[in-house]
């Protein structure tokens, strides 16, 4: 017992070896957690009674003038874009071409290229394609039907001029468009007086919870993995193989190095958790037991891979650049920079793989949606899964360690 003191205590002082390092440690996250949440805050005004409709600006060239080119237009702002006619597109805006045929190829049922400008490093650009892209579907569908419409109304003799059969293709066309918007029928469930029916199963954090939550896990996992780094260090230095010829066993070895590093673990976790409450209002204390067994679950898969990725890596620099790449890896695409609730299904199924993904999903679900103990225990399950696996083979591994 006195031989993990000692080890654990090392940790620490390896950890804390430089002001660097402690600012890393204690101030660094909690300053990205102020940012992100600052910077995910402004994406949605989360003190207002409804949130503020934001529109994407799209200027729009066009060769055509036809009513179809003014259907389009006003679609536009059913999905967030907010058009503007412009002769010459500006530089670094999102910008729309249409072409004179684009009226005339719709109407024949024909396909239609429209060029659309995007900006590569804005994260609204897929957002804009594929509004444009719904936004031209609907009305050419919209312009098929108003065209059928219109063969009928002439076999009808309902229209006889030009000006007739404009006028009534433009109405149809409406018509069409505003049937699309509004259903002309809709469903309505009456529940049982007195029953109180809540949804909150796809409820999202708030920017405030999902950055405290997201940088936890972000920054934990670089302490967790981090047993890799040292391990790798101990080796290449020395110190690992006059540990190994002591009367301790490479287990009390091994599980002095796994337990000194989830106490760094969890002291960050304490840290940040303590302060996304203090600081930013984050309701960590609706249910702190639930919260302390998803840490700890995740604190014991996370240094567990630690423990597994310093078997495999040879040099003080892969460790390095796999530990960093690694965590901002798992923390990426687990949701830790961005809810999971905003991704396809399939990625969310994908993503699974990764330990940080059950974190994020515990989390959220204790933070958003008023998860409790038992509601949380399969995810905490679920993280011992992936420690049991990573320390089977880690240990396995750490006994043909040179």
């Amino acid at each position: 017992m006195q031989r993990l003191r000692a080890m654990i205590r090392n940790e620490f002082l390896l950890e804390f070896t430089s002001p660097i390092s402690l600012f890393f440690f204690l101030v660094l996250p909690l300053l990205f957690t102020a940012a992100v949440g600052a910077g995910l805050g402004g994406m949605m005004d989360q003190d207002a009674d409804t949130p503020q409709e934001v529109r994407i600006p799209l200027y729009v060239q066009t060769q055509d003038q036809g009513s179809l080119v003014e259907a389009l237009l006003a679609v536009f702002p059913e999905a967030n874009l907010q058009p503007e006619l412009v002769e010459v597109l500006p530089e670094e805006q999102f910008g729309l071409e249409i072409p004179a045929y684009f009226s005339a190829a719709l109407l024949n049922g024909d396909m239609v290229t429209l060029t659309l400008h995007t900006l590569p490093d804005n994260s609204s650009s897929f957002a804009v394609e594929q509004a444009v892209r719904a936004a031209q579907g609907r009305v050419g569908g919209a312009a098929l039907v108003a065209k059928m419409g219109l063969e009928q109304a002439r076999q009808a003799g309902v229209v006889s001029t030009p000006e007739e059969e404009l006028q009534f293709f433009r109405e149809v066309l409406n018509e069409v468009l505003a049937t699309a918007q509004q259903p002309p029928a809709t469903a309505q469930v009456r529940w049982a007086e007195g029953a109180t029916i809540t949804d909150d199963a796809n409820a999202m954090a708030t920017s405030a919870e999902q950055a405290s939550a997201g940088q936890l896990v972000t920054w934990v996992q670089i302490t967790l993995l981090g047993a890799a780094e040292v391990l790798v260090s101990e080796r290449l230095g020395g110190t690992l193989r006059r540990m190994l010829v002591t009367p301790a066993s490479r287990f009390v070895v091994l599980l002095g190095k796994l337990l000194g590093r989830l106490a760094l673990g969890l002291l960050q976790m304490t840290i940040l958790l303590v302060g996304g409450a203090l600081l930013f209002g984050v309701n960590w204390g609706r249910h702190p037991l639930a919260v302390a067994l998803v840490s700890l679950a995740f604190a014991i898969a996370t240094v567990s891979l630690g423990i597994l990725l310093a078997t495999v890596v040879k040099t003080r620099g892969q460790a390095g650049s796999i530990v960093v790449g690694l965590s901002m890896g798992m923390a990426a695409l687990g949701g830790a920079w961005y809810p999971l609730e905003i991704t396809p299904p399939l990625y969310r199924q994908v993503v699974q793989i990764l330990p940080s993904t059950w974190a994020m999903r515990a989390y959220t679900d204790l933070l958003a949606r008023g998860a409790n103990l038992v509601q949380v225990l399969p995810y905490v399950g679920i993280l011992l899964g992936f420690a049991l696996v990573f320390l089977t083979v880690g240990v396995w591994r750490f006994q043909r360690y040179e």
